[in-house]
Formats: C-alpha cells, structure tokens, sequence
C-alpha cells in the first residue's frame, strides 16, 4: 500500500485582497480629511493669534462661557484715539484723524458696530459650512474609494484566484489542470503562464517515468522470461542438463546484471551521487583499448573497425570513461553496415571522441532523442536492432559527470556520428570536483 501524501499545515486566515484594498483607500481618505480639518484649525489658531489681547481675551471668556452654559460677557470696545496713539497719523487734521482711527480699528479686527470681525455670524456660519463641506467631500470620497477598491481587487483578484484553484487540483493530482490566462496586468498574466509551463513540465515528467517503468519491466521480463522457460525446461527434461544450456542461462544472467548496473549508473547520475575516481588519462590511450576489445565482435558481424587518434589528455574516471567509449562503439557497430570509425581530436579547450559508422543515420528530428533512455528509432523491440535503449543514455550521464557534452549529426560514412566533448587537461588544472588531480 502507498503511504497517503503528508497533510500540508492549515493555511493562516488573512484578510481578503478586497478587504485589504478597501481598508486602505479608507484609510487614505480618513488621513486626507483629517489633515483638512487639522489644516484648517491651525490656520484658525493663527488668524486668531494675529488679534489684539483683548480679543484673544474675550475670545476665551466667550468659549468658556458657552461651555458652563452662561451668558458670554459684552464684547470689548473699540479703543479710542487717546487710547491708541498709533491709531492716527502725525500731522493729520481731525477729518484724518477719524479716518486714521477707524482703519487703525479695522486693522485691528473691529468694524463700527465695536463687534470684532470673527464673531460674526456671517463668519462663523462660513467656518461651519467649510467643515460640512469637508465631512461630505470625505464621505464621497469614501463612496469612491470604496467602489474603485472593489474593482481593483475584482481585477487583481480573478486571475490569481484563477491559478490557485488551478494550482489546488494540481496538489490533488491532476497534472491535467491549467490555469486560464485571463487579460490584466502583465505581471499577473506572467504568473498564470509560468504556472502553465511548471504543470506542463510535471505532467511530462509524469509521462516519463510511467515510460521509464513500463520500459523497465520489459527489459527486465525478457531475460528472466527466458530463463524461466529455459529452467522450467531442464527441469522436465526437455533439454539435457549440458554445458551449452548453462552457458545460454549464464548469458542472461550477465544480460540482466549488466541491465540492473546500467539503471543503477542512470540513478546515480541523477541524483548527482555518481562517485568519480578522477586523475590523468589519454582518451586515446582509452579509445584503443576498447577498439581491440571489440575488434572480435567487429569481425565476426562482418564491419571494419578503425582508429584515428591523437594525444587527448583529460582528467577523468578511466572505468567511466571506457564504458562511455564502449558504449558508443557497440551502438556504432549495432547499426553499421560495413565500417566504423573511432576519431579522437583535440582543440584549443577540448577533447573530442567521435564515433562514426555507414548505417542508416540519424533523422535531424531524432538526433537529441537518442540519449534518452529506452529510446529506439524503430518501433520493434528486438534486441538484436534496438538494444537494451540505456547506452546512449548512459554516455550523456557520465559526459555531463565529467563537465562534458554529446552531440549527434551526420558522419562523413553516410550514416551517424556520435560524439563526446570533455574538458581538456591543463597542467596545474582541477578536475571535474575542484580537486588536484
């Protein structure tokens, strides 16, 4: 039984984008009639600190007198011309002096009547209706505020409420789900497609290991199918228990402990576990050795196998190294019809393993395709055209391993070349994991 996918801890309750907008633009709008009212009363403060003493005095009797709820005192008088000397002109007559002594008073915040000027009714009503004023502008603006806030969060919140329902049926499983991209900010449209292409990206990768799994028990079936059948035969005596039916049980066995290695080489090399015993090697020390290896095998399918090579010094596993160049040999041979060639060149930076053969080649279409595990060109699954599909792969795992790269194109014998680029030794160089060789 699968253990169940772990419960993810409860998410915290926040607020709601509308709510967070709406709060805001009422904030916005209580901060700017709030500051209206605090304006106005300072410039009230100040316009009444420009007033005589005696105003500002009465001006407090007053408030305080409306306060206790009693009669407020009689206002001040306005001062005479003896009394303020400053209110007239030197050298003036007495028509100039009552002209000077009436635009003294006035400037001093009294008008004929000996009322001051701000305790008119006039004028108080006007300091009301201002601050009504002020209190409806901001109830309107709030009305405003308010409805602009909710269709912002409409706007903003669609699409993202969008990719989270999208993003909760993808946690249940479904690798099938998308979410829409709907028109509005760029930013948000950006969200929506980049969530798109992780799940298209996760349900490939779905896709790839239910292959990988299925490919796996078929390589793995077909050995021990065989040797199942070979066994249940030995033991009914349809065949004699002989050295040759040993010899086919033991090739399987070797087939099947060589596919269980390569997967296990494969895993590694994912994971990045994959352990390298690196030090200085000549690639074409490597490549030699392997072309005689397989020269028997070469001959007996009837192909031509040749070496062109030159002093390729790397920093590598040599076992590593001498499967990938083993491995590229036997697909070479796989395929070929008459030849094989095996070239190792060298440039400013890197060293280069080719592999070229006169089989059918590569289609353009197909050439990243074949590093892939279990990959085959034809459909049938025969071993003895299609292999196990994991060499070529392998070969890419452990060049990348070594900082490497591969490539396939077309080989100059009409068929394929495959080539492996790794890093080329410098003296005083590191290897592949920082260390000295």
């Amino acid at each position: 039984m699968t253990s169940p996918p772990p419960r993810l801890p409860p998410r915290p309750r926040t607020p709601s984008l509308a709510v967070t907008l709406l709060l805001a633009m009422l904030l916005v709008v209580g901060l700017a009639v709030g500051g209206m009212f605090l304006f106005s009363n300072l410039a009230v403060r100040r316009e009444i600190a420009r007033l005589p003493p005696e105003v500002q005095t009465y001006l407090r009797e007053r408030q305080e007198a409306e306060r206790r709820g009693e009669e407020p005192p009689p206002p001040p008088r306005p001062p005479s011309r003896t009394d303020d000397p400053e209110a007239a002109p030197s050298g003036t007559g007495a028509s100039g002096s009552g002209t000077g002594n009436a635009d003294a008073a006035r400037s001093r915040g009294y008008r004929g009547g000996g009322l001051p000027v701000v305790l008119s009714p006039r004028a108080r009503s006007f300091v009301r209706d201002v601050q009504t004023s002020l209190v409806q502008g901001g109830l309107v603006a709030a009305a405003v505020a308010a409805s602009l806030s909710l269709l912002l969060a409409r706007r903003l919140a669609r699409p993202i409420t969008a990719v989270s329902y999208a993003a909760a049926r993808l946690a249940r499983g479904d690798l099938s789900s998308r979410a829409p991209v709907l028109s509005g900010e760029r930013e948000v449209a950006d969200l929506a497609h980049t969530f798109n292409e992780m799940a298209g990206n996760l349900q490939a990768l779905e896709r790839e290991r239910q292959q990988a799994v299925a490919d796996i028990a078929h390589e793995l079936r077909t050995p021990i199918a065989v040797m199942q059948a070979r066994l249940d035969a030995l033991e009914d005596g349809v065949y004699p228990l002989e050295p040759g039916q040993i010899a086919l049980l033991s090739t399987q066995t070797q087939l099947l402990t060589r596919l269980v290695g390569d997967l296990r080489t494969l895993t590694l090399a994912d994971a990045g576990r994959l352990g390298l015993h690196t030090r200085e090697v000549d690639l074409s020390d490597l490549a030699g050795q392997v072309v005689r290896d397989l020269g028997d095998r070469a001959g007996a399918r009837g192909v031509a196998l040749v070496l062109h090579a030159v002093p390729a010094p790397v920093v590598a596993d040599p076992d590593r190294l001498r499967q990938v160049a083993a491995n590229l040999v036997e697909n070479a041979l796989r395929h070929a019809r008459a030849r094989v060639e095996v070239w190792v060149e060298t440039d400013a930076d890197a060293a280069r393993l080719h592999v070229d053969d006169d089989g059918p080649g590569i289609p353009e279409e197909s050439r990243e395709l074949v590093f892939t595990r279990f990959a085959r060109l034809d459909e049938s699954r025969a071993r003895d055209t299609g292999g196990s599909g994991l060499g070529l792969a392998i070969v890419r795992a452990l060049a990348h391993a070594h900082g490497g790269q591969t490539s396939a194109g077309p080989s100059p014998l009409g068929g394929a070349r495959l080539t492996v680029s790794l890093p080329l030794h410098r003296e005083g160089s590191l290897d592949v994991r920082g260390q000295t060789p």
